[in-house]
């Protein structure tokens, strides 16, 4: 009985202490994990300079964060981010932070760094047994450029004569490649492109003068380095003031009733009880929201400049309406409306084919509200020509065309009294007269003459 009973002690022994050792398999398994804490990091440029926001997000879910240190090397110089330990539960569990998100200001002239390369450093350790319990470590190491220096900005064109709701181009040079430079015109930034195969590197911009922006609009250059150094410079601009005319429309209530119907999925909302409720709402509402669209669909462009001399017309046309007339709306002898037309309004045969007035890329084909059926074309360099009220549509999105290649036929879509083109140019998304660039003469002074000069 005795030799069985202490039989049955050694087995119980034996397997205590097997599970025993299994046990302290398992811990020392998960405690000497060999995995440094991941690490992801945003808002790092390759130029640094006063003031740039650095985020982190640091984790490690199997021993949990023991530290985390942050900072700029630059030479024999180390200049301190951030640092910060994490307490642990106790030595079996390990740390308690499993995860941590980090926003670090990097203000490389008050740590007392200056211009030149540097290194940014981050070491991150972790609760691990490993490495006799100091844990895993994981490094990362960034090749960063402090810069406090703004670029240097040379105008190259000499002389800038824009009209109000016109066009202009100017032609620089930078010190420095700046991923944003242009013009600013107002409220309005215009981007500025490299002029392909240049070897001095020289730029231009095509920059417009909003019809409501007459003299006295501030007109100069602006260019921005990688690290957020900005330089401003004047040039010599006139600006040409214009008035514009004044346009009368009678509202009959058959137009009312012919048109209204067209556009009642386009009202948001409940739609109002009435025709001319529902005008106003189109001639308003819709109308703004129009605007808006061709300003998304032209606010980049392609940086190759596609088209050469002038742009062409509707052949045999009659114009119909000017840019930017200022109309005023009447129905039954009294005002209800007042807004302004942005293109050139052109008349010939019904369904006449319109040509593209330049070559381009096609970037939009489609209804656009009050403008109905619209082709709309990227010339490159932010200029653009729309095509609207067309009957249909010969082109697709994506495609290049030609001077003069036929891209539909005119009609009276959308907010149309009858068939007839409208056609608009914009600018940097900025409307501009159709009429400068339908000019040999404006095109060769304005444009041509300064592109060969810089080529």
């Amino acid at each position: 009985m005795k030799n069985k009973w202490g039989m049955m002690k050694k087995r119980l022994l034996l397997v205590l202490g097997s599970l025993l050792l299994a046990g302290l398999g398992v811990v020392l398994y998960l405690k000497l994990e060999g995995t440094g804490p991941a690490v992801s990091m945003e808002g790092l440029d390759a130029a640094v300079r006063a003031a740039h926001d650095l985020r982190l997000n640091v984790s490690d879910p199997e021993s949990g964060i023991r530290s985390v240190n942050i900072s700029l090397v630059q030479g024999e110089k180390t200049a301190v981010l951030f640092e910060e330990s994490y307490p642990a539960i106790n030595f079996i569990v390990g740390g308690e932070v499993f995860d941590k998100s980090l926003a670090v200001t990097i203000e490389p002239k008050k740590q007392g760094l200056s211009d030149g390369d540097a290194l940014l450093r981050l070491i991150a350790n972790d609760y691990s047994w490993r490495n006799w319990w100091q844990g895993n470590r994981t490094v990362i190491e960034r090749p960063v450029r402090i810069d406090f220096r703004p670029p240097r900005v040379e105008v190259l064109s000499r002389q800038h004569n824009i009209n109000q709701g016109g066009a202009g181009l100017v032609v620089y040079k930078l010190s420095e490649a700046c991923p944003e430079h242009g013009v600013q015109v107002g409220d309005n930034f215009f981007q500025g492109y490299a002029l392909a195969g240049d070897p001095e590197g020289r730029l231009a911009c095509l920059f417009a003068l909003d019809y409501r922006q007459g003299k006295g609009t501030e007109v100069f250059l602006s260019a921005k380095d990688s690290a957020g150094n900005q330089s401003k410079a004047g040039f010599y601009h006139h600006i040409r003031a214009k008035k514009f005319k004044k346009d009368l429309i009678r509202l009959s209530d058959g137009f009312l009733a012919r048109k209204m119907p067209e556009f009642e999925y386009s009202l948001s909302g409940t739609p109002p009880a009435t025709p001319v409720d529902k005008f106003l709402s189109v001639n308003q509402d819709l109308r703004r929201a129009n605007a808006e669209a061709f300003q998304k669909m032209t606010r980049d462009s392609e940086g190759t400049l596609y088209w050469t001399g002038p742009f062409l017309r509707l052949p045999n046309a009659a114009r119909k309406a000017n840019f930017a007339d200022h109309r005023e709306y009447q129905y039954q002898g009294k005002t209800i409306d007042r807004q302004v037309h942005v293109g050139i309004d052109l008349a010939s045969l019904a369904h006449a084919p319109v040509p593209a007035g330049n070559s381009g890329k096609v970037i939009f084909t489609g209804p656009v509200g009050i403008y109905g059926e619209t082709v709309a074309i990227d010339h490159g360099l932010g200029l653009f020509s729309t095509y609207s009220h067309l009957s249909s549509i010969q082109v697709e999105a994506g495609q290049m065309v030609s001077r003069g290649d036929i891209i539909g036929n005119t009609g009276a879509t959308g907010l149309a009294g009858g068939d007839h083109l409208h056609y608009g140019m914009l600018v940097g998304g900025v409307f501009v007269n159709p009429v400068e660039w339908w000019d040999p003469a404006w095109i060769q002074n304005n444009i041509t003459l300064k592109l060969n000069a810089a080529e």
